[in-house]
């Protein structure tokens, strides 16, 4: 059997956590309150995966948001949308920020127990 590269188990483990997120938040966005789903229900990282700390796969660091408040709102507004988020989620924030720092240097075999633990939740 061939193994997978560390690319495809980080995409595979993102789309465990992203439909984890999307069920949590029962598929609504957490600005607007409207229900979504399909292609205009987006899991959104508050602080960003480029960011290459150990957040990128934490819940905590994950909500729904639709298309619209996504794309046009999150990423164009971002002062305006980090003080919403702060406002709503103070306790989430607050964990985010004691942890943004922290830099993580996952091998294969962490990615597979990851998967392994998202599958079975």
């Amino acid at each position: 059997m061939k193994k997978k590269s560390v690319t495809k188990l980080k995409k595979e483990l993102m789309l465990l956590v992203k439909q984890a997120i999307k069920e949590r938040d029962e598929y609504t966005c957490q600005y607007c309150g409207e229900k979504v789903e399909g292609s205009n229900c987006h899991a959104s990282h508050v602080i960003p995966v480029s960011a290459g700390n150990r957040l990128a796969f934490d819940p905590l660091n994950l909500k729904v948001l639709c298309y619209h408040h996504h794309i046009n709102w999150w990423h164009k507004e971002p002062t305006a949308s980090g003080d919403w988020f702060k406002a709503k989620f103070p306790e989430r924030w607050k964990y985010l920020e004691e942890h943004r720092n922290e830099v993580v240097h996952w091998k294969q075999l962490d990615y597979l127990r990851m998967i392994e633990e998202w599958k079975n939740k």
